[in-house]
C-alpha cells in the first residue's frame, strides 16, 4: 500500500467514526478532507487527525 492509499483509508475509517459536529450528518473522506453530507460543511485533517470544529460563521461548501 502507498502513503496515499493508506491516508485515504485512514479518512474513510475516520469518516464511518464520526459525525459532523454542526448538525451530527454523514461524514465523507473527499481528498484531504471530510465533508458533511448534510450541511456540506469540511473539515480539514491535520497529521491524520481530523478537526471536527464547527464554527458558527462557517459557511458550508457548495456541493457541486
Amino acid at each position: 500500500m502507498t502513503k496515499s492509499s493508506d491516508r485515504t483509508q485512514t479518512l474513510k475509517a475516520w469518516a464511518d467514526l464520526v459525525a459532523c459536529p454542526a448538525c451530527l450528518g454523514t461524514l465523507r473522506e473527499n481528498g484531504v478532507t471530510l465533508v458533511c453530507m448534510a450541511c456540506g460543511r469540511v473539515y480539514p485533517v491535520v497529521d491524520g487527525i481530523p478537526v471536527l470544529i464547527a464554527k458558527r460563521d462557517q459557511a458550508p461548501s457548495s456541493m457541486n
